[in-house]
């Protein structure tokens, strides 16, 4: 009984020490470093949040401007067009 329970403990020891080898380091000094990579990525994607935000901002003043263009020109489209309806008005005989 002896030597099984002793076999079965040299098989767990074979399987657990290349298990807990396998196991990434978690020495301060990984940590810090892996503290340090995820803060410049988060860094770096503050940043390009920041630059797509500026640029979603200017295209909106793009559109607000360009909107504004298009009902000044329906303004003026609408405008012109009474003139000329108005000007075929006082041309046409009054007889007709």
């Amino acid at each position: 009984m002896k030597h099984v329970l002793t076999g079965l403990v040299m098989c767990a020891l074979v399987f657990a020490v290349p298990a807990r080898a396998a196991q990434p380091s978690t020495t301060p000094a990984a940590q810090a470093g892996d503290q340090k990579q995820i803060d410049q990525a988060i860094q770096k994607q503050q940043a390009t949040v920041k630059q797509l935000q500026g640029d979603v901002a200017r295209e909106e003043g793009k559109s607000h401007d360009a909107d504004a263009r298009l009902k000044q020109q329906d303004q003026t489209i609408a405008e012109l067009q009474a003139q000329l309806k108005a000007l075929n008005s006082a041309s046409q005989p009054a007889g007709h």
